[in-house]
């Protein structure tokens, strides 16, 4: 008797092998084939009709969809019996193994009377038994999975990889005739391979005539393509035989040739090629492409080992050692077989092979990490060897930023999951905050759109990712800002970089590349509500649980991007350097006001200062910027105010247009701040008045808004109020009859109404037309009375002019 202690399992094999065997005679006989064996492990033929018997044949294509699925039925369950059977018979073997593994230990035991020394090596050998049976379990998990899912093509290719069914698998493809069942391994891949080869090189029509009609090799690459991005969404791999597919692929094709093969010198054939078409040229590039992408995805099962070596070391860059000088008239011709010129001439290569891939494939983490740490880093070899070609950069940008967690490393020097990333040992010096002030403040082609990539995927994960997503992208935006409000000794590369504009000021960045402005402003507009929040706290982290009366936006425990004042400034004057930009941030913050007011109205848990406050500070922030920004450009205080008013009146009347341009169809002062804050974000350079103008939709243009920023006491009194009752009028508290009785409406010159922008809109007299302001809001019901005055006293409190001019006088 066995002294190993282990579980019996109760499944009988043979009764499993007859359910098996009774699946397939059904299978026979629905095939028309009845009497038949291993209908399903050695079909008869290679597509539906074959598998066919005769005397159904025409009945069965009549009903193609219920003949197939009824076999694909018999076809599952045929070979989930058959893994059952194989994981129950590889634990009986186990164990046997185990036993004769106990038995020989004992035998051979130093001590076999000592029964200390027995009993540890049973115990050994029971460990090893219950892993053995915790393995089963989870083989038969799988198992109850599959069967649970049915014949999905995900189940059948598994089934098949797994040798369930039969030799070659293929019986899910030939019923089915759809690639998603058809099971590849390295076998496919050689052939695609010598089809490639030969119609490239040798111009033979039979692979040209394969390539371009034969849906098990190019097709079939763009299905793997296909399964690949499905594992990428789902947290899913590939099988070890799609891999092996992949890798087989990429690697026959790197070997073509005698004189110095690789596969970016093949990719170079391929363009080159008089035996192909343009059109075969380009559905090679686009497969091998968006191939290799996927198959550098560490997650499903791929990673940067599997490429070619070729692709390896172009990917990971050129350790540069400056040798020589620029020769020739080219501004891109450098030293001959220079290393740098090398690396550069298979960069060049190697951008214009990814850039004909399609622009929702991802590559894997590391490899697109290598390419965006590369770029930067050749970015900087100017000096030594002249400029890199930006259409190769930003093809490069283009590709890697495609993948969000790439982007992550590169702005926190973390993953996802916050452990740190290792650089490749040519990227070691790269941090992120060097990596932006590279490729930020290069005056790129594009105005920066490809490198914005580096940063679109926070406000996309924020605006619409789920829980998880919309964390690493609060963490990514913390990140971010505080690196680029960062000062040393009172420098910050990001807002003054060595390029100069027609002032000779030093530019910001977001002037330099107006599209990374623009990825910035959708930054800041994503997490508006929580710039909206007072704290000197910082990261983004739980909001106080402590308090009941502290947010309009948030609950207690809800996930924040926290940012003290000075930060908050910093990273906003960041943003209005660019003019084009500045007003409709300024916009959005008019339209966030107004959420603010409404917010505050309407949330009687929300304690009596935070309305006031929260407006307040968000105006000041945003003045403090405006007119930081123009001192810095060398304006006094009294210019810069000037300049500051200017932009308010620009951006309060993209606030105004974009509120016509709604035509109504939000009713709220919150619907319609909401509304403006999502048009702005979806095209944050956006010229909303001259768009308006162009589509001759009514709008009247307000001038002369001198009170837009204001001066004085009075000023901030009479903004406040005009803000109050422009949301209760909204909130249908307050109708437009009653303001008409009063005469406190405008008419403009098509005979429409409206309250003023500002009290100056009034002319002389001003102060009488604030009183009657100030009477009509007191005299309406509300149920919360004293959050009108709460308001109006907090905003004139926590807002006032001294907070710049005290600055900078």
């Amino acid at each position: 008797m066995s002294a190993l202690n282990y579980t019996e399992c109760e499944i009988d094999r043979s009764v499993v092998a007859s359910a098996r065997a009774t699946f397939e005679e059904l299978h026979a006989t629905i095939s028309g084939r009845s009497g038949e064996h291993n209908t399903i492990t050695q079909p008869v033929g290679f597509d539906f009709s074959d598998l066919i018997g005769e005397g159904l044949r025409s009945a069965a294509a009549e009903n193609h969809f219920s003949w197939s699925s009824s076999m694909m039925a018999c076809t599952h369950a045929y070979g989930v019996l058959d893994k059952i059977s194989k994981d129950v018979q590889w634990y009986e073997q186990k164990i046997e193994e185990i036993e004769e593994s106990l038995s020989t230990a004992i035998a051979n035991a130093s001590e076999p009377d000592n029964l200390t020394i027995v009993n540890q090596i049973i115990e050994s050998h029971n460990m090893d038994a219950r892993e053995a049976w915790r393995t089963l379990e989870s083989r038969c998990d799988e198992s109850e999975e599959l069967l649970r899912d049915g014949p999905t093509p995900d189940n059948i290719r598994a089934l098949s990889e797994g040798g369930h069914l039969g030799e070659h698998g293929q019986i899910g493809f030939y019923t089915t005739n759809n690639l998603d069942y058809f099971y590849v391994d390295e076998t496919q891949a050689e052939t695609i391979a010598i089809h490639i080869e030969n119609a490239v090189i040798n111009g033979y029509e039979g692979s040209i005539e394969a390539l371009e009609d034969n849906p098990e090799h190019l097709a079939l690459v763009a299905n793997i393509i296909s399964r690949a991005q499905n594992a990428q969404q789902n947290g899913d791999k590939l099988l070890d035989g799609e891999i092996e597919f992949l890798e087989t692929l990429f690697g026959d094709l790197a070997n073509v040739g005698d004189n110095d093969p690789s596969f970016l010198n093949f990719m170079d054939q391929v363009n080159a090629s008089e035996h192909i078409s343009d059109s075969l040229k380009e559905e090679i590039s686009r497969n091998l492409a968006n191939s290799m992408l996927v198959l550098s995805d560490e997650n499903i099962g791929g990673g940067v080992n599997s490429l070619p070596e070729d692709v390896r070391e172009v990917a990971f860059g050129n350790n540069v050692q400056p040798v020589g000088s620029i020769e020739g008239d080219d501004p891109y011709t450098t030293v001959t077989q220079d290393p740098e010129q090398l690396w550069r001439d298979s960069f060049l290569s190697l951008s214009d092979f990814l850039s004909s891939s399609d622009s929702r494939v991802r590559g894997g983490t590391e490899f697109s990490v290598a390419l965006l740490g590369s770029s930067a880093m050749h970015i900087e070899q100017v000096e030594n060897y002249g400029p890199m070609r930006d259409q190769s950069l930003q093809e490069i940008f283009d590709v890697a930023t495609r993948n969000p967690e790439a982007s992550n490393v590169m702005i926190t020097g973390e993953y996802f999951d916050g452990s740190n990333y290792r650089h490749h040992d040519n990227h070691s010096d790269y941090s992120p905050e060097h990596f932006l002030e590279v490729i930020y403040s290069h005056q790129w082609e594009d105005d920066g759109d490809a490198v914005s990539g580096i940063t679109d995927w926070i406000s996309s994960f924020k605006e619409s990712g789920t829980e998880e997503e919309r964390h690493y992208a609060g963490n990514a935006a913390h990140a971010l800002i505080d690196l680029l409000t960062t000062d040393e000794d009172g420098e910050n590369p990001f807002r003054d970089t060595a390029s100069e504009g027609d002032g000779h000021y030093p530019l910001a960045v977001t002037e330099i590349n107006p599209e990374i402005a623009a990825s910035l402003g959708s930054v800041y507009l994503s997490y508006l509500d929580d710039f909206s929040i007072d704290t000197n706290d910082s990261g983004y982290i739980e909001l106080d649980g402590n308090r009941e009366d502290l947010y309009l936006f948030h609950e207690n425990g809800d996930r924040a991007l926290l940012l003290p004042q000075d930060v908050k400034e910093k990273f906003l004057q960041l943003l209005v350097a660019n003019e084009d930009l500045a007003p409709n941030i300024i916009a959005a913050t008019e339209s966030q006001e107004r959420r603010i007011i409404e917010a505050f109205l309407t949330h009687p848990d929300v304690g009596n200062n935070v309305g006031g406050q929260a407006a307040a500070d968000l105006r000041t922030t945003l003045d403090n910027a405006l007119i930081q920004e123009y001192v810095d450009r060398d304006q006094s205080i009294k210019e810069a105010q000037t300049s500051a008013n200017n932009q308010w009146q620009t951006g309060y009347n993209v606030f105004t247009a974009i509120s016509t341009g709604l035509g109504g169809a939000s009713s709220t002062p919150m619907g319609i701040g909401t509304e403006v804050l999502i048009k702005v974000l979806e095209q944050p350079l956006k010229d909303y008045v001259g768009d308006l103008v162009k589509e001759n939709i009514q709008f009247e243009y307000i001038e002369d808004l001198d009170q837009r920023f204001m001066k004085s006491d009075a000023d901030i009194r009479d903004h406040a109020n005009l803000q109050l009752l422009d949301v209760m009028v909204g909130m249908d508290l307050i109708d437009m009859d009653t303001l008409k009785e009063e005469g406190l409406l405008i008419e403009e010159a098509d005979g429409t109404m409206r309250l003023p922008a500002t009290a100056a809109e009034w002319g002389t007299g001003s102060s009488g037309y604030m009183s009657a302001v100030e009477d009509v809001i007191s005299e309406t019901s509300f149920e919360n009375d004293d959050r009108m005055d709460s308001y109006v006293r907090n905003f004139m409190e926590l807002y006032g002019p001294d907070l710049h001019e005290g600055r900078l006088e």
